[in-house]
C-alpha cells in the first residue's frame, strides 16, 4: 500500500516536472510532502516501481531501506516498468535533507541533460550531500584555518580528495607558500590539470614580478599541465591597478611565458561590470576572455536561479571581446552562512541548490569557489567571504 502511495505521488511530481514549473504549483509541493508524510509514517523497504510518463519522459523510482526517494529522468519514450532504464551518460545528482520543493526547481529549469536528483529524508546528517556532473575546476589555496602555509603532505591529501570528487582542473590564486611545485606534482599524479594564478595585491604590478618567475622557474619548460594562466583576481575593481597597467603587465607576463615554452592562453578575470567596462582596453590582448561570475552579489537572484544566472553571463561575456573568444567563468559559488543580500540567502541548503544549478547549467566552463571554507580571510560586509567551501558536496 505504501509502495503505491509512493507511485502515486511520485507521478503527480514527475508529470509536473515536465511541464517545468514545480517550484511554482501547489500541487507539486503537496506530492513531496506526501512523500515525506508517507515514509516517516514507516519505513519502505525494497519497493521499486517504474513509472512511465509522456513522450520524451522516461521515469524510474526507487525507494531503498534506507528511506531515500530517487528520480532519474533521461529523454526517451517507454520501457518496461519491471526493468527500470539505467542512468544516461549524463548524470547529476544531489543528495541532501530536507527535502524542498526548491531544489526540485534545479530539476525542473536548471538542467540542459538528464539527470539524477536524489534525496534523503533520514534524521541522521552524518552523510554530506553529494553533487556530481559535468564539473570542469574548483578553486585551491593552500593555507591553513591560520592563513599559514600548508605542508606537502597535506596538500597532497587535498589534490587527491579534488581529483576523487570528478574535477579535472584546479585554479591557483597565485605561487606563494613555494606551493607550486607540491601542487603540480599531486595533481600530475592524479592527472589533473592546473589554471595559474599571478595574484595582483594592494602591492600594484610590482609585487606581483616574483611570481612569472616562480612559474617558469618550477615548470622549467613542462607547461603539459598547464591549463591556463590567470594574471590578476579582480584587480581593476580593487584598484590594484588600472585597466591600462593591467593590459601592459599581461603582453609582459605573456611574452615571458612564450620564451619559457608555454604556448597556452594568458587572461585575467574581474566581475562582469568590472570587464564590461574595460573590454575596449582588454580583449584585444586576451586569449580568452575570463570573469569571476558570483550569482549571490545579484540581490535578485535566489540560489535555485544561480545556474540559469551563470548561464546567461556566459553569453553575455561572449558579447564583451570580437573574434569569437573562448569564455570562462573562472570564480562562482555560493556561501553557506552570512547574511543575506536581498533574495540571494546564504546557507547549507541555499549553497546545495544553488551550486547543484551551477554545475548542471554551466559546469562544464566554471571553476568552483572553494575546495574548503577560507577561515583566514575575513568575514567581509556581509560576512560570507569565509564560508565559500563546497568540495564536501561533490561526490
Amino acid at each position: 500500500m505504501k509502495g503505491a502511495l509512493y507511485a502515486v505521488a511520485v507521478s503527480v511530481l514527475l508529470g509536473l516536472a515536465s511541464a517545468g514549473d514545480i517550484h511554482e504549483h501547489r500541487h507539486a509541493q503537496g506530492a513531496f510532502q506526501a512523500l515525506m508524510r508517507i515514509d516517516e509514517a514507516a519505513a519502505v523497504e525494497n519497493a521499486t516501481c517504474g513509472l512511465i510518463q509522456p513522450p520524451q519522459i522516461q521515469t524510474a523510482v526507487s525507494i531503498p531501506s534506507e528511506r531515500t526517494l530517487v528520480l532519474v529522468t533521461s529523454s526517451g519514450t517507454s520501457t518496461s516498468t519491471s526493468d527500470p532504464p539505467p542512468p544516461p551518460p549524463a548524470i547529476f545528482s544531489v543528495v541532501a535533507a530536507p527535502l524542498s520543493p526548491s531544489v526540485a526547481s534545479v530539476v525542473a529549469q536548471s538542467a540542459p541533460s538528464p539527470l539524477i536528483l536524489s534525496y534523503s529524508s533520514s534524521s541522521s546528517s552524518s552523510a554530506p550531500p553529494i553533487i556530481s556532473g559535468s564539473q570542469w575546476c574548483i578553486t585551491y589555496s593552500p593555507y591553513t584555518s591560520t592563513g599559514a602555509c600548508m605542508n606537502s603532505s597535506a596538500i597532497a591529501s587535498d589534490i587527491a580528495s579534488i581529483a576523487a570528487k570528478g574535477f579535472s582542473s584546479i585554479r591557483l590564486y597565485s605561487t606563494d607558500c613555494n606551493s607550486l611545485s607540491a601542487v603540480a606534482a599531486a595533481a600530475a599524479a592524479h592527472g589533473l590539470k592546473l589554471v595559474l594564478g599571478i595574484y595582483i595585491s594592494d602591492s600594484g604590478i610590482a609585487g606581483a614580478q616574483d611570481q612569472v618567475s616562480d612559474i617558469t622557474s618550477d615548470f622549467e619548460g613542462d607547461y603539459s599541465m598547464v591549463e591556463m594562466v590567470v594574471v590578476g583576481n579582480e584587480a581593476i575593481f580593487n584598484n590594484y591597478c588600472s585597466g591600462a597597467e593591467l593590459t601592459s603587465f599581461i603582453l609582459s607576463v605573456r611574452s615571458t611565458l612564450r620564451e619559457a615554452g608555454y604556448t597556452g592562453p594568458v587572461t585575467t578575470t574581474e566581475p562582469m561590470s568590472t570587464m564590461r567596462a574595460n573590454a575596449a582596453e582588454l580583449c584585444d590582448i586576451l586569449d580568452v576572455v575570463g570573469a569571476n561570475i558570483h550569482a549571490f552579489f545579484n540581490s535578485d537572484i535566489t540560489a535555485a536561479q544561480a545556474g540559469a544566472f551563470v548561464s546567461s553571463s556566459l553569453e553575455e561575456l561572449a558579447t564583451y571581446c570580437p573574434g569569437d573568444k573562448e569564455v570562462w567563468n573562472l570564480e562562482t559559488g555560493w556561501p553557506s552562512a552570512g547574511d543575506a543580500n536581498g533574495h540571494a540567502v546564504p546557507g547549507q541548503q541555499e549553497q546545495q541548490i544553488a551550486i547543484a544549478a551551477i554545475v548542471a547549467a554551466a559546469g562544464g566552463k566554471s571553476a568552483i569557489s572553494s575546495f574548503v571554507n577560507d577561515l583566514w580571510k575575513a568575514e567581509g560586509d556581509l560576512g560570507v567571504e569565509q564560508s565559500w567551501g563546497c568540495g564536501h558536496l561533490f561526490d
